[in-house]
């Protein structure tokens, strides 16, 4: 499909294919498992695994008679939480619709990409060559897997899994309508970013904990709509914040469940210790859900109790519920047909 080295390695080494959401949904835990394994071959080695160490693989749900639109999830950044989506969506879906996860997860690492933006000073206005390649990559995530869409009613319905991604999310959806405008007019975007300022604006929400990587933290890519909508955020200590990412990227992102949890403790004690009660915690990075699914039954005392009490917000599973909101009318039409 494409010729330079960096695009062949967004083409799908594998495809799964599922009629049923149940054989879907059966079938998952053994790919968990798989990447669990790739991420323990890694880990004998002495390596800690990327996201760019998994295979660009595609899952799909094409049940015999779709009733809506299909859905695309650019998942990958990282697998596991592309797996959780994909799941997640089938749950709610079920056989009404084509549902397609690529997991791209040869786009580059955000935070690296963000880090070297942040390096360059007064020149941070202006594109570095490692966001042009990211935002290249990005773009043409988006146009694999939309060929993977076989269901021909539109708009196809997008959502980009990862939150950090959404920072440079704008500028590849230029580079596709500059370069690819008949691909554009079919999809129908489901930001993470809008559906949670929605849904906080929605219950009065006005001191939420924000948990996500740098990449996201250094772009605002929270920061900014939040802060419009009259929400001030509670954000970790810069010296909490690297024990958060080693929780993302050596913890989750490694399959690493009790790494995870010793390093999560550890956060939450710290963080406890000097931020006021938030209003509920936003699952910033698709990783921070794993986080805090690991930690339940392995934590006690404080963090325990703070974690069993605060409401944890999704946004891809905000996300999702605005696919489902706005995808019915378009179910009902094809049912009248």
């Amino acid at each position: 499909m494409q010729t330079n080295p960096s695009s062949a390695r967004l083409n799908p080494e594998h495809q799964y294919c599922f009629e049923t959401a149940q054989q879907a949904i059966t079938a998952l835990p053994a790919y968990r498992r798989r990447l669990a394994d790739i991420a323990r071959l890694h880990h004998d080695l002495g390596e800690v695994i990327a996201d760019q160490d998994y295979p660009t693989e595609v899952m799909v749900l094409r049940p015999e008679h779709p009733l809506a639109p299909p859905l695309l999830l650019i998942g990958g950044m990282g697998p596991i939480p592309g797996v959780e989506g994909f799941e997640q969506a089938c749950e709610m879906f079920q056989n009404t619709r084509e549902i397609v996860l690529l997991q791209a997860c040869a786009v580059p690492n955000r935070t690296t990409v963000m880090t070297e933006k942040r390096q360059a000073g007064s020149k941070t206005l202006a594109k570095t060559l490692a966001e042009e390649q990211l935002v290249a990559m990005l773009e043409m995530a988006i146009r694999v897997g939309v060929a993977q869409c076989y269901t021909r009613h539109t708009p196809i319905q997008v959502i980009v899994l990862c939150n950090a991604a959404h920072y440079f999310l704008p500028q590849a959806w230029q580079r596709l309508l500059l370069n690819h405008p008949q691909i554009a007019i079919k999809l129908q975007w489901i930001s993470l970013i809008e559906s949670v300022v929605e849904h906080l604006r929605a219950q009065a929400s006005r001191r939420p904990l924000l948990l996500c990587t740098s990449a996201t933290r250094w772009g605002q890519v929270y920061a900014h709509c939040l802060q419009a909508n009259g929400i001030d955020l509670i954000e970790p200590s810069d010296a909490l914040q690297s024990t958060l990412m080693d929780c993302i990227y050596q913890g989750v992102k490694a399959s690493n469940r009790d790494l995870t949890c010793e390093l999560g403790e550890r956060f939450f004690v710290e963080l406890l210790k000097t931020q006021p009660d938030p209003d509920c915690i936003i699952a910033g990075c698709s990783e921070i859900p794993c986080l805090l699914e690991w930690l339940q039954g392995k934590t006690t005392g404080p963090v325990e109790q703070f974690l069993s009490a605060a409401e944890v917000i999704n946004p891809v599973q905000l996300a999702l519920n605005h696919a489902a909101e706005t995808i019915q009318p378009m179910a009902a039409m094809e049912l009248s047909l």
